[in-house]
């Protein structure tokens, strides 16, 4: 275990240490594997005094993504918060549209949503994936409903040809699902657009960073136009939309070309350590996330959940373990509006399940460390 040639202990899910932590051995939740060709790229940008969202890195950076996840255009953005805005604006979503967006997620798409000017309609997931549920998409359609965001959670892809069926544009948010497969598909090619987050806590990790994936030609000149300030390169200072600068510097590039490198390594890395946690964690009461049958699962943070989970977080981050409960339902932020909505289901999930530290360079020691800390609370609990 530990597949990685270097790492960043003090790293967490935020990227920075937690000092919240109380034991004498500290294991961060994620951390990036960083090592001699992520130097070695940075180095040769560095040394050709290259740095903007304009280097060569990015160019070839795109390229590369591109054959990984099957899309025939791809675009770097500066974070993955910004790659959901972008997929946004280049299907002209606005005022007076609503946009699906599912109540178990991380807030961005949400709030990528209202940055736009449009309104987030949450919608109930399926217990089976904890991903967007068809069915409830079904109730929730309106004729102001201009697309849906399908989120590939905790890296399971969301259930893309039965959301194909209502017709309406499909923005897979891919962001937590590096290497993930639906029917065959790899998680990044599935919907209308895609989205990447590249975040120090992902397995293919830059820092910051993300992208936009299309396969519509037409689609990728908008959102090139867009992300360069409404400029054409061959056209400079003549703005013909309302654009932003959403552009990836050609160091954050050069960091992700070492990582795509290194692609297969890192996520059978993450995926081994979640094999290895299922076994370790058989018969102490904690439960794997379900994963679908059409769906191959590619982990990001090693998802668990359990009756006792207040307990089990408390108990571990007293050991220096940095485990967390996931987010809460967005039904139950007051930025968004639950009207109209069950959110059952949801609420269910996100008040039992947490995370477990996970990343590429974690050692067979961490892994048993963690899960002794996690056998001893669970037997506590049980008597």
């Amino acid at each position: 275990m530990g597949l990685g040639v270097g790492t960043n202990r003090g790293a967490s899910i935020d990227g920075l240490a937690d000092p919240n932590l109380t034991g004498h051995r500290h294991i961060p939740l994620s951390a990036p594997s960083l090592g001699r060709r992520e130097h070695a790229y940075v180095d040769t940008a560095m040394n050709a005094g290259w740095i903007s969202g304009t280097g060569p890195f990015v160019r070839e950076f795109e390229q590369r993504l591109g054959v990984l996840i099957e899309r025939d255009h791809v675009l770097a953005v500066a974070n993955g918060t910004l790659a959901l805005e972008l997929a946004l604006r280049g299907l002209d979503v606005g005022a007076d549209d609503e946009v699906i967006v599912p109540a178990l997620t991380f807030a961005a798409p949400a709030c990528s949503v209202l940055a736009v000017g449009a309104r987030p309609v949450l919608t109930d997931v399926c217990e089976a994936s904890w991903t967007l549920c068809p069915d409830r998409v079904a109730e929730r359609i309106t004729p102001r409903t201009k697309a849906i965001i399908a989120v590939d959670v905790m890296g399971h892809p969301a259930d893309y040809d039965e959301l194909a069926r209502f017709g309406l544009p499909v923005i897979e948010d891919a962001a937590e699902a590096h290497g993930a497969r639906y029917k065959g598909r790899p998680a990044g090619s599935l919907g209308n657009v895609s989205v990447f987050s590249f975040h120090a806590n992902k397995p293919i990790a830059t820092g910051e960073g993300g992208c936009v994936g299309t396969d519509s030609v037409e689609l990728a000149e908008r959102m090139r136009l867009i992300a360069n300030h409404g400029m054409r390169p061959e056209n400079p200072y003549v703005h013909e939309v309302i654009g932003r600068n959403f552009r990836m510097t050609n160091l954050i590039a050069a960091v992700g070309l070492g990582q795509l490198d290194r692609w297969d390594e890192l996520l059978a890395a993450r995926n081994h350590i979640s094999r290895e946690y299922d076994r370790l964690l058989a018969g102490t009461g904690c439960q794997p996330r379900p994963v679908a049958d059409w769906a191959t699962y590619s982990c990001w943070l090693h998802t668990v959940t359990t009756p006792h989970r207040t307990a089990v977080v408390a108990s571990l981050r007293e050991r220096g373990i940095d485990a967390r409960a996931i987010w809460p339902p967005l039904s139950a932020q007051p930025l968004f509006d639950a009207s109209g909505g069950d959110f059952e289901i949801a609420a269910d999930i996100a008040g039992r399940a947490l995370w477990l530290p996970t990343f590429a360079d974690m050692t067979a020691a961490d892994v048993e460390f963690v899960t002794a800390a996690v056998r001893a609370v669970s037997t506590r609990d049980s008597r």
